[in-house]
């Protein structure tokens, strides 16, 4: 027995014969008066008296329909669940993502907007906050994915590059140092600084390299996020040291952006956790976000 039979049933009950069963399913009348019959043979049991052409039901046919409608609904119901599956547009489906600050206000939105208009029906919540909060997120499954610099401090997540970024410097317009090319740890000298948080590791790496020539480096602002970071820089508070690809974000005229030699290039990605596979939706939208850095890339 399988639903094409039952299917057949059902309309030989509604329409009350093959022909009209044939018409309505797009079957050949053949085809339909031999699923019936298989059907009754498995059954073992006749559903229809035939009478000159007709097709009279039993009451075991009777009996049947309500429990075959139930079934008929059900699989339909199933069908559009499939595809709702298939389009990635199933009921709550929700995708949590966690980026840094800086870049769930510039780089983010653009890739949600294109993601949601192939998946109207998608709830996207976006979580952010600096690389190690974006991790913790990550291992304590309240985000399905985090954009981080690569190699995350924990080693344990499955990484997916996607960007790769040098070191920018980013100063009030104007500034002495705007005349140069590229600005190099000696520049820094004398120069307030504008340092991201100390618990990231470039941070600990660059502090290193300016102690060891620059003994005399001002720390005069520690941010938390490069948004932040060219912010003050643009009121006049000291030079800030940040990442290329996020700095680009952030031009405007209050501002000047040089290259910082020696050009230390870091990996950007998405982390999730190991052996968890992701829905379809959060696969769709990392493809998005792959997309836009090939589009995106010098």
């Amino acid at each position: 027995m399988n639903f094409k039979q039952l299917e057949i049933f059902k309309t030989i009950m509604d329409t009350g014969s093959t022909m009209a069963a044939a018409a309505q399913l797009g079957l050949s009348q053949s085809a339909i008066s031999r699923q019936l019959a298989s059907l009754e043979e498995q059954i073992g049991r006749e559903l229809f008296l035939r009478d000159k052409g007709r097709l009279i039901p039993r009451p075991e046919a009777h009996l049947l329909v309500g429990e075959v409608d139930d079934v008929a609904q059900s699989v339909a119901r199933l069908r559009i669940k499939i595809g709702d599956v298939r389009t990635g547009a199933f009921g709550e489906a929700l995708v949590r993502v966690a980026f840094p600050h800086s870049l769930s206000t510039t780089m983010l939105p653009p890739i949600v907007a294109r993601f949601k208009s192939d998946h109207p029906r998608v709830t996207v919540e976006i979580l952010s906050g600096p690389y190690d909060a974006i991790e913790r997120m990550v291992r304590n499954r309240v985000a399905d994915l985090g954009f981080v610099r690569l190699p995350p401090e924990e080693h344990s997540f499955d990484a997916r590059p996607l960007f790769v970024s040098g070191t920018t410097c980013v100063m009030p317009a104007g500034h002495p140092l705007a005349a140069k090319q590229t600005i190099d740890v000696n520049d820094l000298a004398r120069n307030d600084l504008i340092l991201l948080g100390r618990q990231r590791v470039n941070r600990n790496e660059l502090e290193h390299e300016l102690r060891r020539m620059v003994p005399t480096y001002r720390c005069s602002l520690e941010v938390h996020s490069v948004e932040t970071a060219c912010a003050c820089a643009a009121q006049g508070l000291g030079i800030a040291i940040v990442p290329s690809l996020i700095a680009n974000f952030f031009r405007s005229d209050a501002i000047a952006m040089r290259p910082f030699l020696p050009d230390k290039v870091s990996d950007y990605g998405i982390i999730t956790m190991p052996g968890a596979p992701l829905s379809w939706t959060a696969e769709a939208f990392i493809n998005i976000i792959k997309t836009n850095a090939t589009e995106t890339a010098p």
